[in-house]
């Protein structure tokens, strides 16, 4: 028997057959998915912020399947099978509220669970071959990163999870990091992302230009990163650092509002619960302030070390430069580098 999966589903049972989801290995059952969602923690205890799920996309094949090896078929190729141990419908009212804190439909990764096929599949998959991307030769598994950190001599490697573009703020973090940690691995996520974002063909553009021109080639490791982005707020921060620690990261940058969406979560909720839970997860935390433009200080800054007032601050975010490019508006240098702006456009925008 075989069933059709998405690409989304595609790159998650890859991320989960090569270990980038470690600790977990399988597609989550009811008890696994409820247990994560409400108490952070698998069936055996680990901590585990976010459950990875499978949806049956056939739901023609519901009764058929349990205990069931099923051929996983990706735009007609075989690619993988899965040994299905449960065949369950979830209560996603009640899994929206604990994993992102709503049901409002709103909010992107709520619309995107909701709007799931109504059951779920569990068990763990294999995968034969891996999933074919634009930009192939910047893809690593862990295993490559953790020898590229060998190689370069990179005791201590910080994580710098993006869905964007490089704007100033995200140089000025990536800039602070390489002051605290000998190397950083800028691992942007190009997997399912909301409409109006950034495609992954932009992001590696930009990223080419900023790495290649101006910063220490030896201290910086690019690659991405396929899985989809869940818009899960500070609960995902937790789930992005425990990815790359298995990428042999020892420290996690966590800015401003990470992984959050409109202002469905505080601005600095991820700092308080990657303090509540960094010992569960073995990596130390950067917790760093949102940098923003100065006009009186004359530079990009944080209110750790600047005094001045609402009217002297210009904000540096990825929907301003989102907001700027669909717009067609000029972006000052203090937004976003020239050489960057340039090779942007409206198409880039997904």
């Amino acid at each position: 028997m075989q069933i059709i999966i998405s690409l989304d589903d595609y790159c998650k049972a890859y991320n989960l057959h090569t270990g980038i989801y470690s600790p977990l290995t399988c597609f989550v059952g009811s008890s696994e998915l409820v247990s994560i969602s409400k108490e952070f923690k698998l069936k055996d205890g680990k901590f585990y912020p976010l459950p990875i799920y499978l949806p049956l996309r056939d739901q023609d094949l519901l009764g058929q399947i349990s205990g069931k090896r099923l051929d996983l078929i990706y735009e007609n190729n075989l690619v993988g099978y899965i040994e299905v141990s449960e065949v369950f419908e979830p209560d996603k009212d009640d899994l929206s509220v604990n994993i992102f804190g709503t049901k409002n439909i709103n909010h992107p990764g709520v619309k995107y669970f909701l709007h799931e096929p109504k059951y779920f599949i569990s068990g763990k998959p294999t995968i034969f071959k891996a999933p074919s991307f634009t930009h192939e030769k910047y893809f690593m598994t862990p295993d490559q990163v953790k020898s590229e950190k060998l190689r370069r001599g990179l005791k201590s490697l910080a994580g710098f999870q993006t869905r964007n573009v490089p704007h100033r703020a995200h140089e000025y973090l990536q800039r602070t990091s390489l002051e605290i940690c000998d190397g950083i691995l800028i691992h942007p996520l190009v997997g399912w992302k909301k409409p109006g974002d950034f495609g992954k063909d932009a992001i590696v553009r930009a990223y080419e230009i900023l790495i290649d021109n101006f910063y220490p080639k030896n201290n910086v490791i690019f690659s991405l990163y396929y899985s989809p982005m869940f818009y899960a707020g500070p609960r995902e921060a937790l789930f992005h650092a425990l990815v790359r620690k298995n990428f042999g990261c020892t420290h996690f940058v966590v800015g401003r509002d990470h992984a959050g969406v409109g202002d469905f979560y505080k601005l600095y909720e991820a700092h308080e619960i990657a303090s509540k839970y960094a010992d569960l997860i073995d990596i130390k935390f950067l917790l760093l302030r949102g940098p923003y433009y100065c006009k009186e200080c004359g530079g990009v800054v944080t209110d750790k070390h600047c005094r001045h007032t609402k009217d002297m601050i210009c904000k540096i975010s990825g929907t301003v430069v989102r907001q700027s490019i669909k717009n067609g508006n000029k972006m000052p240098d203090w937004l976003l580098r020239p050489q960057i702006a340039n090779v942007l456009s409206k198409e880039d925008l997904i």
